[in-house]
């Protein structure tokens, strides 16, 4: 209980303002990392964002740590992974107001986000990682001569977990860092035809902290409840100094922050197919097969032991424990063939029952995400354009103060398979709160995903049916659109 109470003081603790974040000391701001629109795998997008609550698979973990821990219904093995990686060029984003600060004009050159992530179960047990990168142009070359300067912004969850009676509730925690990275490249081809075009950091800086996720999902019941805290992070330059992109020198924010956050989501399912089924342990499904074969064994041994203690003259009773070891070998052998197809038809049959469930559901997921505040904060658009209005490359700016109040984002999402084992839908929308002080706007998400045919992936997934969909999310002076490619479920 006390590590809980210190993890959960960490995620409303802020270091107290000391009011010292001015245009004319830029130097003394950090750069506020809350995250307004709904950056995730299309699934979580198309949903408003709302999948604290329903919690599976390896995208899940950025919205519920417990999610590691989640034994999915189509996981028949005790042993089992999930791999994900997209990529996305989102340049729509250009000309928005993607920070929801009122005004648009900030130019995101070359926007790249991608996402990796991992996890692996182990009976009840979890682990997991997922981590995601936005990088962008801050200012392009404007000579041959003129290096390049690119951000980099990475989120990582690593997060450890297990379930626990049998199932029905999971917990986990970890960690969860945050990194900004500023690079320059040399963009003159003859600089980089004679190997020298390679980026120099010009900034780095890193933080970290706790995290920690519960899901609850009683069996065969229709409803799920999801929690996640995490700790506010705070990461400072390596080193102190700049470079001389954007002035003479750049100005280094003294911190990124990224508040602390409180998830919480509810799911309640209608229709015939289960949201809750049990999963079947496959250890504990084998263990009655397992326990016959060793009691088995116990008794011949028994047996053949009573047998040679009848044999008085020893040359006899060598020859027949030779003989009874010779037929051990081959017993042995059949026992083991008979606990591999034992192994087989249960796997089948844990198949067969997940096939045999009927489509049709509506899933409807709600969900509260609660932002802390950002001392001595300002928005990461705001910082760079008032950086480079510094410098004399724009227009002048205004400094806005980014995070000074809790921030709270409602979420409302709707899935459903209107053509059953064909297609699924995905509807939500969400409140986009202004960390500027600022007016909110709400967010409309709509996906879907169609089945594709079967494909063994040159041998790598045995039978996988795989699926393609898309998701688009609208809102004020914000749009995105992107695809997906995936495992049919």
């Amino acid at each position: 209980m006390l590590a809980f109470a210190s993890i959960v003081g960490a995620c409303f603790y802020a270091r107290p303002s000391l009011a010292q974040c001015t245009s004319q000391a830029l130097g003394r701001c950090s750069i506020d990392l809350f995250q307004g629109p709904v950056l995730a795998p299309a699934r979580t997008t198309g949903l408003g964002g709302a999948f604290a609550a329903y919690a599976e698979g390896v995208d899940a973990i950025s919205a519920n740590a417990a999610a590691v821990a989640v034994r999915e219904p189509y996981s028949f093995t005790w042993f089992d992974f999930d791999l994900t990686a997209s990529i996305a060029f989102p340049a729509t984003f250009r000309g928005t107001d993607f920070d929801n600060d009122g005004a648009t004009g900030f130019t995101y050159n070359n926007f790249l986000f991608y996402t990796l992530g991992a996890k692996a179960n182990l009976g009840p047990w979890g682990i997991g990682v997922l981590a995601d990168f936005q990088n962008y142009d801050l200012r392009p070359a404007t000579s041959a001569t003129d290096p390049e300067v690119t951000e980099t912004l990475g989120k990582l969850h690593a997060v450890l977990g297990r379930s626990l009676f049998g199932g029905q509730f999971s917990i986990a925690g970890g960690i969860r860092a945050v990194t900004l990275s500023i690079d320059t490249q040399q963009s003159s081809s003859a600089v980089s035809q004679v190997g020298l075009g390679g980026a120099t950091n010009e900034l780095s800086m890193t933080g970290l902290g706790p995290e920690i996720g519960a899901l609850v999902r009683p069996d065969y019941e229709p409803w799920r409840l999801g929690a996640t805290f995490r700790a506010a992070v705070e990461g400072r330059a390596k080193s102190e100094g700049g470079f001389s992109r954007f002035g003479d020198p750049f100005v280094q924010p003294a911190s990124i922050y990224l508040p602390w956050e409180l998830e919480l989501g509810a799911a309640i399912q209608v229709g015939p197919r289960p949201i809750n089924p049990r999963w079947l342990d496959p250890h504990e499904q084998e263990a009655r097969e397992r326990k016959q074969i060793e009691q088995d064994r116990a008794s011949r041994r028994a047996a053949q032991e009573a047998e040679l203690r009848g044999i008085a003259e020893p040359a006899r009773m060598y020859d027949r424990a030779s003989e009874l070891a010779y037929q051990e070998t081959f017993i042995l052998r059949e026992e083991e063939r008979r606990l591999d197809a034992a192994r087989e038809n249960l796997q089948n049959e844990r198949k067969a029952r997940y096939a045999n469930w009927p489509r049709e559901r509506i899933t409807v997921l709600l969900e509260m995400l609660v932002s802390g505040r950002s001392p001595d904060a300002v928005g990461l658009e705001s910082f760079f354009s008032h950086q480079a209005s510094l410098a004399g490359m724009g227009a002048g700016t205004e400094l806005k103060r980014s995070g000074q109040r809790i921030s709270y984002s409602p979420r409302l999402g709707l899935e459903g398979e209107p053509v059953p084992d064909r297609l699924q839908t995905r509807i939500g929308t969400y409140i986009e709160p202004s960390r500027f002080g600022g007016l909110a706007r709400q967010h409309f998400t709509f996906g879907f995903d169609v089945k594709l045919v079967p494909w063994g992936l040159f041998g790598l997934a045995k039978d996988q049916v795989w699926r393609i969909g898309g998701v688009t999310d609208l809102a004020p002076r914000y749009q995105n659109f992107g695809i997906s490619l995936g495992a049919w479920h």
